[in-house]
């Protein structure tokens, strides 16, 4: 099954750096860090929501996130 992971750059609850390289090691799944972010992505500033849905909207139907 494909797999979306959105981290925050910024997030001091959980491990950035521990969900790339968890994410490097997919076989079938995406990842992007919004930069400046802080833990609760959806709770974040307009500009970093926008940045979650544009992803998440993008991956739904199929469209490759990075061509």
């Amino acid at each position: 099954q494909p797999i979306l992971m959105l981290a925050a750059s910024n997030d001091e609850v959980v491990s950035t750096a521990a969900i790339e390289e968890f994410a490097y090691h997919l076989r079938a799944g995406s990842h992007l860090v919004i930069a400046g972010a802080k833990h609760e992505i959806l709770q974040e500033q307009d500009r970093y929501r926008a940045q979650f849905w544009a992803a998440f909207d993008a991956f739904v139907p199929g469209t490759p996130l990075f061509k």
